[in-house]
């Protein structure tokens, strides 16, 4: 079996309004959320399809797809070190091929693969992977700050989770004041009881003194987990003074691009919980390396987007924690609409599909309204 043909789209849907998170809106000053789209073609008609975030589009457009047309599909190995070697060597440079770009492009790359790979041998990813559940649990993202929305809408949001089934909810901190914060997880809090996890995430909205001061004024809120506190420029090793200065579990790790970047907060003990994002960075052949490590290291996974592509991953290991999904579509209109075919999630569960491969089935429709190929 060759590879002979891979097809790329980029998708761009616009919003209808702006989500903030605590120091940027979702899709930059242009509200929208966008997403690369792949097929990979085969002389034996079998087709592998991936997505991944769009920063690898630029890739494709300047001729990445030479690099797979003529390989073994099933190499998914050796394509996977392939395609990384553009990385570290000239050959990208000589393409005008960026970096960040080709991990993106990358994990398209490697989802489709393992996607072919199971559709050739007639068994689900999860199966592939080897096989721990076919349940996952679920928690659902929301709490954006909304411009022109405060409190009250906040609270009929949450409870519209609520109603849906969902049994953990993830909210977002530090675009406003600790007391500000403070007072929107306790109106939150009453409104929803005490039985409903609540996640923080403050997107990298603290330093590490004032991100000490959150965590010990969120905490009388029952709180989950705190994720990805700190600022970017200094986000892993004050994870330790933040461990032992407060109580909460810190989740982090959706911002690393490979298992090299989440190899200190695992070996050194500074997170609970590893948020890798195989559908940002690498795709599933990465994943699954630091979710090993993770495993040695009694660190849980629970990656960041996506739950039908991380669902297959989680539920093939037993330090699978909970998968991240959004269930407002005037956030993220791609999941009820872009599949014609997916696992759902009902009380807060996701149950994958006995399909082969991912078991997912884009909207033909969809996909022509608002994609373009790339060629």
């Amino acid at each position: 079996m060759r590879i002979t043909e891979v097809v790329p789209t980029y998708l761009s849907v616009p919003l209808k309004e702006r989500f903030w998170m605590s120091l940027s809106p979702i899709g930059g000053i242009e509200p929208k959320v966008s997403k690369l789209l792949l097929e990979i073609r085969t002389d034996e008609g079998v087709t592998g399809t991936g997505e991944a975030k769009p920063g690898g589009a630029k890739s494709f457009e300047r001729g990445l797809a030479e690099l797979l047309v003529g390989e073994d599909p099933l190499m998914i190995e050796h394509i996977w070190h392939k395609v990384f070697a553009v990385t570290h060597t000239r050959t990208g440079a000589k393409r005008g091929w960026d970096g960040s770009g080709i991990l993106a492009a990358l994990a398209a790359i490697d989802i489709a693969l393992w996607d072919l790979l199971g559709k050739v041998s007639g068994l689900p990813l999860y199966r592939v992977f080897g096989g721990f559940t076919n349940t996952i649990p679920a928690y659902v993202t929301g709490g954006y700050y909304r411009e022109g929305k405060g409190i009250p809408e906040l609270v009929e949001e949450v409870q519209g989770y609520i109603a849906q089934g969902f049994n953990a909810i993830k909210l977002k901190v530090g675009g406003v004041s600790i007391p500000e914060d403070c007072e929107r997880l306790a109106v939150v809090r009453e409104a929803i009881g005490d039985e409903i996890d609540i996640m923080l995430d403050a997107n990298r909205a603290y330093d590490l003194r004032s991100a000490i001061e959150a965590a010990n004024a969120f905490a009388q809120f029952g709180i989950r987990w705190f994720e990805e506190p700190l600022h970017w420029y200094d986000d892993v090793r004050p994870l330790r003074t933040l461990r032992e200065k407060t109580n909460l579990t810190i989740a982090s790790g959706e911002g690393e691009s490979t298992r090299f970047g989440c190899r200190e907060m695992i070996e050194q003990g500074l997170i609970d919980i590893c948020q890798f994002d195989a559908h940002k960075n690498g795709g599933f052949t990465e994943w699954r390396k630091i979710a090993g490590m993770a495993a040695m290291y009694h660190v849980d996974m629970a990656p960041h987007h996506e739950p039908h592509l991380h669902g297959h991953l989680l539920a093939s290991i037993p330090n699978g924690l909970i998968l991240e999904s959004f269930a407002n579509p005037a956030r993220d209109p791609y999941w009820p609409a872009l599949y014609a075919r997916a696992p759902q999630i009902v009380n807060s569960e996701l149950t994958l599909l006995e399909e082969p491969g991912l078991g997912v089935e884009f909207d033909a429709d969809f996909v022509r309204r608002h994609g373009t190929v790339i060629t």
